[in-house]
C-alpha cells in the first residue's frame, strides 16, 4: 500500500509538472521583424544610384503598381503598397512624382488592381504631362525555402521604352503578410 501511495504521488507530481510546461508559440515563417518600407526605400535609393540617365527633379515621374511576373495584368496589395512607398521615397529625395489617382482620365485603373499604364497611350500621357520617366516593377514569390519576394524595379523612358535605371532585390517580407 505504501508503494502504491508513493507511485501515485510521483504520477501526480509528474502530471502537474508537465501540465505547467508551455509549448513554444506557433510562428509564421516571417518570425523576424521586417521593415518593408525601409527595404523598399533602400531599393529606390539604389535604383537612383544605378541610373545611366540623368533624371530632372523638376520633371514628373509616374510610378505604376508593381505586378506579378506570373500575370502582368494583375497586381495585389503588395504591388500597390510597394508603388506607394516608391512614389513617397522619390518625393522625399526631391523628385516630382505625378499622382496617378488624381488624373484617372489618362491612365487605366482596374478596380482592386491598381494603376496600369496603357502602352498605346503612354506617349500621349508623357507628352501631356511632361513626364520624363515611369517606374515599373514586377515581383515573384519564391515558392521554395524562405518564400521571400523577388522584386525588380525599372525606370523607363515613356517615349523610347528604354530602361534608364534598374534594381532587383530580395525582400525578406513574406507573402502571408500581403494576403
Amino acid at each position: 500500500m505504501k508503494l502504491l501511495m508513493v507511485f501515485m504521488v510521483n504520477v501526480l507530481f509528474l502530471f502537474s509538472l508537465f501540465s505547467c510546461a508551455t509549448m513554444p508559440p506557433q510562428t509564421s515563417p516571417d518570425t523576424g521583424k521586417i521593415n518593408f518600407q525601409a527595404e523598399t526605400n533602400d531599393a529606390v535609393d539604389e535604383l537612383l544610384n544605378n541610373c545611366i540617365i540623368k533624371l530632372d527633379p523638376e520633371r514628373p515621374i509616374i510610378v505604376a503598381s508593381l505586378v506579378s511576373i506570373d500575370d502582368i495584368q494583375k497586381s495585389s496589395t503588395f504591388g500597390r503598397m510597394s508603388s506607394e512607398i516608391i512614389a513617397s521615397r522619390l518625393s522625399q529625395v526631391g523628385y516630382s512624382v505625378k499622382e496617378l489617382k488624381m488624373s484617372q482620365n489618362q491612365i487605366y485603373i482596374k478596380k482592386a488592381e491598381g494603376e496600369f499604364v496603357l502602352s498605346r497611350d503612354i506617349q500621349n500621357v508623357a507628352t501631356r504631362n511632361n513626364v520624363q520617366a515611369i517606374v515599373v516593377g514586377t515581383y515573384a514569390i519564391n515558392k521554395v525555402g524562405s518564400r521571400h519576394i523577388n522584386i525588380c524595379l525599372k525606370v523607363v523612358d515613356p517615349v523610347s521604352n528604354i530602361i534608364g535605371c534598374s534594381q532587383c532585390y530580395l525582400s525578406k517580407s513574406h507573402e502571408y503578410n500581403w494576403e
